[in-house]
């Protein structure tokens, strides 16, 4: 066998150990989004997005280097609105004189807030690059959204944009403090 084709043999064996190990590395998500088409009230949209969180793993961790290592900080961040949600979907309504209000889309907004903050937390620590913060945002996203599909698209807005507001304020915060 020749030098060459030994090299491409084991590149070939590496890679695809690799994609095994993302793919049995991204299977947590599995019951997650399984809890999640249980608990909340919306199946089909924690399946949907359930599939795009595990495709997502799989890649982000398959590619490693930042986005690998950003996946857990941000599933983890994720997971604050994704509770926050699913326990407002279990309340009933909050209730004044005749207005009732749902609890879902601030239950998503101040865990988008919070998960803003545990990403950027996560980031600073590790002094991490965008790659880093864009992939565990992104991740955060996916996982609050399989609660915070709760009321549809206004609760992953609510998510969004806490989320977003955290994150830049954090790397405000970050930008001044790094110039004083």
């Amino acid at each position: 066998m020749e030098g060459a084709e030994l090299e491409r043999r084991l590149r070939s064996v590496y890679e695809r150990g690799r994609w095994r190990d993302a793919a049995l590395g991204s299977l947590p998500f599995l019951g997650v989004v399984i809890a999640a088409a249980v608990l909340g009230g919306r199946p089909l949209s924690a399946l949907a997005i359930g599939g795009l969180l595990y495709v997502a793993g799989v890649v982000c961790l398959w590619r490693g280097r930042q986005m690998g290592a950003a996946v857990l900080p941000g599933a983890i961040a994720g997971g604050v609105p994704l509770a926050l949600a699913l326990g407002a979907g279990a309340m009933s309504h909050g209730c004044h004189g005749s207005a009732c209000v749902s609890w879902c889309v601030p239950a998503c907004t101040v865990g988008g807030v919070v998960a803003g903050v545990l990403v950027a937390s996560a980031g600073a620590q590790r002094r991490a690059g965008l790659e880093y913060w864009t992939t565990a945002s992104g991740f955060a996203l996916m996982v609050g959204a399989l609660g915070c599909s709760c009321v549809g698209f206004g609760g992953i807005l609510g998510l969004a944009s806490g989320l977003l507001f955290a994150l830049v304020g954090a790397r405000l915060v970050g930008t001044l403090a790094s110039k004083a």
